[in-house]
């Protein structure tokens, strides 16, 4: 096939044609000796460009009349007197309107007479509009490439803006053209419109989670679902058309839902749970199966598309289906592998959280933050309720936390020769077991809750996760955590 194509291009002219439109704007103004020599010297530049073959315009036609114009009148002049006419002499050279201009008009004649015609009588109607304000030039072309095609196309163009008056416009066209420019469009579409779609979705899923990390991570196998997509198609050969350029659209938006679905799951499991682990586990047992049955359904109605007989909509159906399988997986696979050991907060627990009036004033570790900053620490880390009595930490054992305590009241009660006796009143804002915290340290006393208490845990783990998640946060946390300490030891040293 493609031998033949280069023997129709030699000997024919090219298997495929395109046009150019010249368009001076003004009646008559396409037949005019100056555009005439423009579109002569085009005519010229397209035979140098590779993988033209021929050209066609008015200009040819009417350098055709002229020879035929000029070669009758050498006839007449020549069997002047004598009663049959002869040949002209094969030595005669006869000129032409590139070398006198004002030949021209005669020719322009004969066009006027034929433009007044219709129909097929008028040689003329395909290469020059009626009132002969637009020329059109025939190129006769053997390029198959899209990208040559384009960069051709694109030659043409700045051709005509180079040696064109600003006034004429010159364009090339056609349905190999066009063709070529809708595949370009809708490469160019589906990547504009998958750059868009992920950057928005990003930001989406940046701003649900609280966090930009979350936001890649969430992202990341929505994105390598699109990539495999594509690598299938490159390896079966399969084309980008109007059909398979909207999967990919329709693959992140489902894989999208599904990652919101299991991060917010998770959410909820590691606040009820605080075992990172355990939470994934839960999550996957529980909104595994919905996202499960969905994937089932939506592959298998893709699927129904690969027993039709049209071409196009098979190979939809078997890309869609095979889309929604792989996103399925890195949903359930690879996103909790990415998340294994990242804090997931929400913008509803961001809102729903409560923190009581003036966090950054009443509690001492949120000195200097935004309420919205005390509540993105707080979610950071592990409250805990303890109810009226209960014990929050025991004199004796081995401590590796500090606790913050945001609502209720503890007293601080010692031992001493089995009596129990309280020392010290804890409220909001108040901290004990800092030196926990600081070198795992045994306790000293008890805390008990004088009524429903609601207490912060911190721990290195949560200060280590401020500090990589929230480092400008994590600055101000271990700042605060130092002037807690410090006011600690000063008062130990005041009593002593």
């Amino acid at each position: 096939m493609r031998q033949a194509n280069e023997i129709i291009g030699q000997r024919v002219g090219g298997t495929q044609n395109f046009d150019i439109i010249v368009d001076s704007g003004k009646k008559d103004g396409a037949i005019g000796f100056d555009l005439f020599q423009r579109m002569k010297g085009l005519q010229t530049y397209l035979a140098t460009l590779p993988g033209i073959d021929q050209s066609l315009s008015i200009v040819n036609y009417c350098e055709v009349l002229d020879r035929a114009i000029e070669n009758g009148k050498t006839i007449d002049k020549e069997t002047a007197g004598t009663r049959a006419p002869r040949a002209t002499s094969t030595g005669a050279r006869l000129t032409t309107f590139w070398q006198r201009p004002d030949q021209l008009a005669g020719v322009l004649q004969f066009v006027y007479l034929m433009q007044r015609q219709q129909g097929p009588t008028n040689p003329f109607a395909s290469m020059l509009s009626s009132d002969s304000s637009i020329a059109r030039i025939l190129v006769r072309t053997r390029l198959t490439s899209s990208r040559d095609i384009m960069h051709t196309a694109e030659a043409i163009r700045h051709y005509g803006k180079a040696h064109f008056p600003p006034e004429v416009t010159v364009r090339p066209t056609g349905s190999l053209i066009l063709l070529n420019e809708a595949t370009g469009d809708i490469v160019w579409g589906q990547i504009t419109s998958l750059g868009f779609a992920v950057a928005v979705i990003f930001v989406v899923l940046s701003l649900l989670f609280l966090s930009i990390k979350v936001g890649l991570l969430s992202l990341l196998p929505n994105v390598l679902a699109i990539l495999i997509l594509f690598g299938v198609m490159g390896m079966t050969g399969i084309t980008l058309n109007l059909g398979t350029s909207i999967i990919a659209s329709i693959a992140i938006g489902i894989a999208v839902e599904d990652a919101i679905r299991y991060l917010a799951r998770l959410s909820d499991e590691i606040k009820a749970s605080h075992d990172q682990e355990k939470a994934i586990f839960q999550t996957i047992s529980t909104v595994g199966k919905p996202i499960i049955y969905a994937t089932a359904a939506l592959g298998l109605g893709f699927m129904v598309f690969f027993f039709s007989s049209f071409v196009p909509i098979k190979k939809f159906g078997f890309l869609s289906a095979l889309t929604v399988a792989v996103a399925f997986v890195n949903d359930l696979v690879l996103l909790p592998a990415l998340l294994a050991t990242t804090r997931i907060i929400t913008l509803w627990d961001l809102l729903y959280l409560k923190l009581g009036k003036d966090p950054d004033k009443t509690i001492g570790l949120f000195e200097g933050l935004r309420p919205s900053q005390a509540k993105i620490v707080t979610l950071m880390g592990e409250l805990k309720v303890f109810p009226d009595g209960q014990a929050i930490v025991r004199q004796g054992e081995l401590g590796n936390e500090m606790f913050v305590i945001i609502g209720g009241k503890a007293e601080v009660r010692v031992n001493v020769n089995g009596h129990s006796r309280v020392v010290r009143e804890l409220n909001r804002g108040d901290v004990f077991g800092e030196m926990g915290l600081i070198r795992h340290h045994v306790r000293t006393a008890d805390v008990v809750a004088a009524e429903d208490v609601e207490v912060l845990v911190v721990n290195e783990r949560f200060l280590t996760r401020m500090q990589r998640r929230y480092p400008r946060i994590g600055a101000k946390i271990f700042l605060n955590v130092a002037k807690i300490l410090s006011d600690r030891l000063e008062r130990e040293i005041a009593r002593t």
